[in-house]
């Protein structure tokens, strides 16, 4: 299943909305508000590529408050050990 570590830089004060809005999508399963170069991370997770592609592109890049993001598709976690 497809994995992908997001670094998300937002707008001055956008962080919240789109902190909410990420925490509201089923494929998110871990989202932080942090401190640093970027405003957000977020961890999803889908059932294939495309659909990851897809709320990577629909969600974030497509919002008019998100400034950039960093993806990482994940290729091993504790779970393929």
């Amino acid at each position: 299943m497809p994995k992908a570590v997001i670094l998300i830089n937002t707008e001055m004060g956008a962080d919240e909305e789109i902190f909410e809005t990420l925490k509201n999508l089923p494929e998110v399963r871990a989202v932080y508000m942090v401190y640093g170069l970027y405003d957000i991370v977020a961890i999803i997770e889908s059932d294939d590529m495309g659909k990851l592609r897809d709320i990577v592109y629909k969600n974030l890049r497509s919002s008019p408050r998100v400034r950039s993001t960093l993806t990482m598709i994940v290729v091993k976690d504790h779970e393929n050990f």
